[in-house]
């Protein structure tokens, strides 16, 4: 595995390398994204440098790149009542073989090509359980090593001398690689991705337009998923947000959530339209399991886990909170609520709180009025 990654690393960079020298070529065509623009000189150093060129001439010398095997045949020997008693691998192909058409095993003479296959031996994909399907991997695996075990042998330098230390570019291009499938399995499902209008950090901008929980697309749990609007400004940049049980709040929030996170990321977003400021900061406050909350009652811990969140929040974050303090009665959890309420408007961060303490709502113009107040509470 460790040669075939020393080969993606080789195609991918000089795939990069050739892409931005296009783009380059092309005025109108060229790149503007800062971040972007960051990465094409990475490649450039990379593929440029003397390392890299060494590590090219010495996969090319080995003269075998495992990418391109593609399957391998089999031979099975069988005893006098046609049972298997020994197979081995026959040869290592660049072709992949084809299960043959309708009008291949109609026309025999056809079959003579030795990549299409008469019949499937056996249903892999279907038919094989977890242990046996582990068991055909060791031994295909075991198969190819023993085949390949003097190149294989050739590839150690060059593993020792580049891979530890000159693969860490893998990471960008795999998480680049994965952004631009999310956002086109998205599309595929019939999902809006937008790219963001990126505001200053000091605007403490957030406008979405028809925003929705992307886990809740992708997942397909539910036939329509629902989007909404959300603002933030200087009438409303924490929200209080109510409901009955079910009623798609904590979905709500989360979405917020995972927009924000996804433009502080430099993809697109969830939704048909944004404008967005960066934070410094995305804090939760979600439920999480009892078995962490060691020598502590669940109230106790829920309680410590916000003091630290709020130790550390500046008017520049955002701060999503989900049932908070539901673990004790609706009078205790509304007085508590109210205090965190209060210092979440002096602190000035933005945010949601999902409760299920309905009387909260009410005190908003209480909170707003408290001296110091930097954020409005809205519900």
């Amino acid at each position: 595995s460790a040669v075939r990654y020393l080969e993606m690393y080789e195609e991918l960079v000089d795939l990069f390398s050739d892409v931005f020298t296009k783009l380059e070529q092309d005025v109108a065509s060229d790149i503007r994204s800062e971040g972007m623009k960051g990465f094409r000189k990475l490649i450039y150093e990379v593929s440029h440098s003397e390392e890299y060129q060494n590590l090219k001439r010495e996969m090319a010398a080995t003269g075998k790149n495992f990418g391109y095997l593609k399957s391998v045949t089999i031979g099975i020997n069988l005893d006098d009542n046609l049972r298997p008693k020994e197979a081995g691998i026959i040869s290592v192909n660049e072709k992949a073989f084809s299960a043959g058409s309708i009008i291949d095993k109609l026309m025999k003479h056809r079959l003579n090509d030795r990549q299409v296959m008469m019949t499937p031996l056996y249903p892999l994909q279907k038919g094989l359980h977890g242990e046996e399907q582990k068991a055909l991997n060791y031994a295909m695996g075991s198969a190819l090593q023993t085949i390949f075990e003097k190149p294989l042998r050739s590839f150690e330098p060059l593993i020792q001398n580049y891979y530890k230390a000159n693969t860490a570019l893998l990471d960008d291009i795999r998480f680049l690689t994965a952004g631009v499938k999310f956002i086109l399995d998205m599309r595929d499902r019939g999902f809006e991705m937008c790219r963001p209008q990126i505001c200053p950090v000091e605007e403490k901008v957030c406008e979405l337009k028809q925003v929705y929980n992307p886990m809740l697309a992708m997942r397909g749990v539910e036939k329509t998923v629902v989007s909404n609007e959300f603002v933030l400004d200087e009438k409303g940049r924490f929200y209080l947000v109510t409901g009955p049980n079910h009623g798609g709040k904590s979905i709500f929030a989360y979405s917020v959530g995972m927009a924000q996170a996804l433009c502080q990321l430099g993809l697109f977003v969830p939704a048909y339209q944004a404008k967005m400021s960066p934070v410094t900061g995305i804090f939760t406050h979600f439920p999480v399991s009892d078995e962490n909350n060691y020598g502590k009652g669940r109230l106790e811990s829920e309680c410590a886990r916000l003091s630290e969140i709020l130790s550390q929040l500046s008017e520049t974050d955002m701060l999503l909170m989900d049932e908070s303090f539901s673990s004790t009665s609706g009078l205790e959890a509304g007085y508590i609520a109210s205090e965190v309420l209060t210092g979440i408007g002096v602190i000035g961060c933005c945010g949601l709180f999902v409760t299920h303490i309905h009387d909260l709502p009410m005190k908003v113009s209480e909170y707003n009025a408290y001296p110091g107040n930097r954020s409005k509470i809205d519900n």
